[in-house]
């Protein structure tokens, strides 16, 4: 079953092999890479693993959810300091260090907000709804979205509610 089983991303690179789309999203995106993401499924380069992940385009080791983002018109890609690190919602851990998981959350907000990021986007609903949390808690403007509704061609988000 492992071998029909695909992450978005990876399913439209590698099976439908997606080379051009028709989504325009003119703002600068934090792109927030989730710890399942790197670690398990190998969609990056975690720091702290030597080899190139498996998601590695030829050449140039860039990943295959960034590869749909340069894609995307108007869409600026922002640096982060810390492009690897754990938001901190780790399921369980979320409860039982909630302290921990909170500082965690705010440290990869504070990432994008100094990278200037107009919105965050991951592949991971549980990372986005845990900072998503964060930021509402603190009152502050800066909206997720998971990838599939970017490169559906949604609206940047505005008041919690992604615009078709």
């Amino acid at each position: 079953m492992k071998s029909k089983t695909y992450e978005l991303c990876e399913f439209l690179t590698d099976v439908v092999q997606v080379e051009k789309l028709a989504v325009q999203f003119p703002h600068r995106v934090g792109y927030h890479q989730s710890c399942h993401g790197l670690r398990e499924l190998r969609l990056g380069a975690a720091s702290e693993l030597m080899p190139p992940p498996d998601d590695a385009a030829v050449g140039n080791n860039e990943s295959k959810t960034h590869r749909l983002l340069r894609m995307v018109e108007g869409l600026e890609l922002v640096t982060l300091e810390r492009s690897d690190e754990c938001c901190g919602f780790g399921g369980a851990f979320a409860v039982g260090e909630e302290a921990v998981s909170c500082m965690m959350g705010q440290d990869r907000i504070a990432d994008h907000q100094q990278a200037g990021a107009e919105v965050i986007v991951a592949n991971d609903m549980s990372c986005l709804m845990h900072m998503d949390g964060l930021i509402r808690r603190q009152k502050q403007n800066l909206p997720v979205m998971h990838i599939a509704e970017l490169l559906a061609g949604n609206k940047l988000p505005r008041n919690g509610k992604t615009q078709p």
